[in-house]
């Protein structure tokens, strides 16, 4: 049996050390959080005060979106001060309504499919988020929060 390769530790310690490494891991731990609270909040809803999945899900995501937004924008991309309208704030909540229409749509086909069980609007909010969840981080750091030499302030607004 040939002997079982591991990546050297010294190159999971150097990939550690990659600015884009570290803000992705924040980016996962935002997500963590944003996460937690919306599940929560969507089982409030959807389970435990017996809300439509759809209007518990519209519902859930537009309350954590808020924190969402202040952690990536603060924690993850170390941007300080104002935010700005047109170049942060739209394109943040566009992006997240495309999950909401995107998670709304599955959590609306899980009731169909399933009626009755509540759960299932918690997987259906998951199941849509997660489809736009690898490609907003890219289009948040590099457009959203972008900063460059020629821009500390970041990019121009793109809307």
């Amino acid at each position: 049996m040939p002997p079982t390769t591991s990546p050297e530790p010294g190159l999971i310690r150097r990939l550690s050390e990659l600015p884009l490494v570290q803000k992705f891991w924040k980016y996962c731990m935002t997500s963590v959080v944003g996460v937690v609270m919306g599940q929560s909040l969507l089982y409030l809803f959807a389970s435990v005060l017996d809300w439509p999945g759809v209007a518990a899900n519209v519902t859930a995501v537009a309350i954590s979106t808020l924190p969402t937004y202040y952690l990536s924008r603060a924690w993850v991309w170390q941007k300080r001060g104002k935010s700005s309208l047109r170049a942060e704030v739209v394109p943040f909540w566009v992006m997240t309504f495309l999950g909401l229409l995107l998670s709304s749509l599955c959590v609306y086909w899980f009731e169909r499919q399933w009626p009755g069980h509540p759960l299932l609007v918690n997987a259906g909010n998951i199941v849509g988020f997660g489809v736009l969840w690898v490609a907003k981080f890219f289009i948040l750091d590099r457009v959203l929060f972008a900063v460059t030499h020629e821009q500390p302030e970041g990019p121009t607004p793109f809307l």
